[in-house]
């Protein structure tokens, strides 16, 4: 079997949005702490440990985790790990690009900006790219490892039988991995844990909600309604103006108005698919993570903070809904 590029994880949209998230939330989340704490310095009266040595330290212990360890458990750890350490280093980027080591330094934002807007496009350009039949093989090889390990279930295993069908997958070693797959040992069903419990139980309550011929409509006002307030918002940043608002309060506006759209073209995707209108929404949550967090916090530190809080669990449970959904249509 030859490749002619690198072949892609199955699980690689939700290891690198991990990581991305972490990365975002780590950097307002130091900031804000440092606010909060007048920015102490670790380290006493000589010394300055910085943080960007912590974050140094956390990439290795992911490049560690990732490169040492088989389990199917390693990848996602490595990615929560991996995320906070680069949060951490590209946080005091400003200290490396200024001949006074200066942490506030404006332009810094920026950097970081853009760091993060390149990392997020390298993301959605490998998620987005189609698994080929050599990928498919591979992605099946690694499923025979996890039930060596005996952590393969029975989801998956038909998860990667029907990539392998829909790739086309042929030749001897991809029917050779078929049969073994179809014929190994899944995760024996066990007592399930609370933790199981409650999400079975969440998983019947979505079910049981989607299927409800109100559920779309309170979807679509409820969408409405955060995108109103939300342009309002920006309504109250332009009242005295556009010449007077900062760079980053105008980027804000900005980005929180292509947020909204992407919350309104969801909207309108819901009546044909809850799937795509469930990608939308998850588009227009990153992008005010990503983004338009970023900018507020130059400016609105605490409220940036707070939004923080409510725009990471709102991006759960979306996150959440796109994987029970993508499951009951079985793609």
């Amino acid at each position: 079997m030859r490749l002619n590029r690198p072949a892609r994880s199955f699980d690689l949209h939700q290891h690198l949005t991990t990581l991305f998230v972490c990365a975002v939330a780590t950097v307002l989340f130091t900031r804000a702490l440092l606010a909060a704490t007048g920015y102490p310095q670790v380290g006493g009266s000589k010394l300055h440990i910085a943080h960007v040595l912590y974050g140094g330290l956390l990439l290795l212990a992911a490049l560690i985790v990732t490169l040492g360890f088989l389990s199917p458990s390693a990848r996602p750890l490595a990615a929560a790990v991996g995320g906070i350490g680069f949060g951490l280093f590209i946080d005091e980027v400003g200290k490396f690009v200024t001949k006074d080591v200066d942490y506030f330094y404006r332009p810094a934002i920026a950097i970081i900006y853009v760091s993060f807007v390149c990392l997020f496009v390298v993301i959605r350009w490998l998620s987005r790219r189609r698994f080929s039949p050599e990928e498919a093989t591979l992605i099946a090889i690694e499923s025979l490892e996890r039930a060596a390990v005996g952590s393969l279930t029975d989801d998956r295993r038909t998860r990667v039988l029907a990539l392998l069908h829909q790739t086309g997958a042929v030749g001897t070693l991809a029917e050779d991995v078929r049969a073994l797959l179809e014929r190994c040992a899944v995760l024996a069903e066990s007592s399930p844990s609370i933790t199981q419990r409650l999400a079975s139980r969440l998983a019947s309550i979505w079910s049981t909600l989607t299927r409800h011929r109100l559920f779309r409509r309170f979807l679509f006002a409820l969408l409405l309604a955060a995108a109103a307030v939300s342009a309002t918002e920006v309504g109250w940043l332009l009242r005295n103006g556009v010449s007077r608002l900062s760079f980053s309060q105008a980027a804000f506006a900005i980005t929180t108005l292509v947020a909204d759209g992407a919350v309104l073209i969801g909207a309108i995707a819901l009546g044909r698919s809850l799937l795509a209108a469930l990608h939308w929404f998850d588009h227009a949550v990153l992008i005010e993570i990503t983004v338009a967090q970023v900018f507020l916090f130059t400016s609105e530190q605490l409220a940036a903070t707070l939004n923080l809080f409510a725009l990471l669990t709102f991006w759960a449970i979306i996150r959440w809904g796109i994987r029970l959904e993508t499951a009951n249509l079985g793609i």
